[in-house]
């Protein structure tokens, strides 16, 4: 039995092409980009810990509430909106920012914008719970 070498390869070769191969080092730039968003995520969790927090109060919004004049399945749907939806949205836009980081991307504005559309969804989940007042 004998063994045969193995084929050669004629195409172009980039040495950083290769599984494993190391990565370059990252740039300035990149490493702010690293840092702000790191700095972004962690207050985005406290900001939202604590607004997750104040929305549990938000269930006293019915206590305005006299003689059945309020739509409570409608103050009910906005305060579960207001509740889960944000840091769902929050969370997802975390994970984005890391795979982007992951790949070597700009993504510090990612957490922005997720935080400022958990943001508007919160609002969206107050204002149905306003709605529901009938007022």
């Amino acid at each position: 039995m004998t063994v045969q070498p193995p084929p050669e390869f004629s195409g172009p070769v980039d040495p950083g092409s290769w599984p494993g191969a190391p990565r370059p080092a990252r740039s300035g730039g990149q490493i702010t980009d690293l840092i702000v968003s790191i700095i972004l995520m962690i207050i985005g969790v406290v900001g939202f810990a604590f607004l997750g927090f104040l929305t549990l109060f938000l269930s006293m919004m019915s206590d305005g509430c006299y003689a059945n004049q309020c739509n409570t399945g409608l103050m009910s749907v906005g305060w579960l909106i207001a509740l889960a939806v944000p840091p769902a949205v929050f969370i997802g836009a975390i994970i984005w920012t890391i795979i982007r980081l992951a790949r070597r991307k700009t993504a510090w504005w990612i957490t922005l914008a997720g935080a400022f559309l958990a943001i508007l969804v919160w609002a969206a989940g107050a204002g149905l719970m306003q709605a529901g007042l009938g007022r």
